[in-house]
């Protein structure tokens, strides 16, 4: 049988599928996915098998992403787009490192943050899950600023944290601005010398 995701609540780990025949909206629980799959997204095409829970209802099992069509919409998908994102600033620093506008330290920096910044999003994630104390947006903020943002974006997609709030995404999106400006400026001659003589006074 095959229908499409009505309704996923990610944090409790269970939703709803509208069968694609019509009917009544079925009841999955992520237990009840079939092994390999990954966390569906509302809208996603799915099929699935009809069992009966204890208490007699119907619920989907064997829930997976339907056909290949599915696969090639997962590959294009925002998730996998943004995922693709999240690597491109890393070649640019390369280059700016190997012709001189940036010092070697501004590479290894970057992906420190990024991979600390991953870390907490995760961490935070599992504290959603489990009521535990959360990571501030505050602080995952300051980290994106301070050139964590690819390891915050990266995050977003893989754990499905905070990719769908928006007031969080606009500050968010703001300090890869920031960032990308940093990037553009010193990629420029000018900006390059500027940025070097401020790195030689600290």
């Amino acid at each position: 049988m095959r229908g499409r995701i009505a309704d996923w609540k990610d944090d409790r780990g269970f939703g709803f599928i509208s069968p694609d025949s019509g009917g009544d909206r079925l009841f999955f629980h992520v237990s009840g996915m079939a092994r390999g799959a990954s966390r569906p997204s509302v809208g996603d095409s799915v099929s699935y098998e009809m069992s009966t829970a204890s208490d007699g209802k119907a619920r989907a099992v064997n829930v997976r992403p339907a056909g290949l069509g599915a696969v090639s919409g997962m590959l294009m998908s925002k998730r996998m787009l943004f995922s693709a994102a999240a690597l491109l600033p890393f070649p640019v620093l390369w280059r700016l490192v190997d012709t001189g506008k940036l010092p070697a330290s501004s590479l290894s920096g970057f992906a420190g943050m990024s991979a600390l910044t991953f870390v907490l999003y995760g961490l935070d994630k599992w504290a959603a899950q489990r009521e535990a104390q959360r990571t501030s947006e505050n602080t995952l903020h300051f980290c994106a600023l301070l050139g964590g943002w690819p390891g915050a974006l990266l995050a977003q997609q893989v754990f499905r944290h905070k990719s769908s709030k928006r007031p969080f995404q606009i500050i968010f999106w703001f300090t890869v601005v920031l960032n990308c400006g940093v990037l553009g400026v010193a990629g420029s001659t000018t900006g390059a010398a500027f940025i070097g003589k401020i790195l030689e006074t600290w």
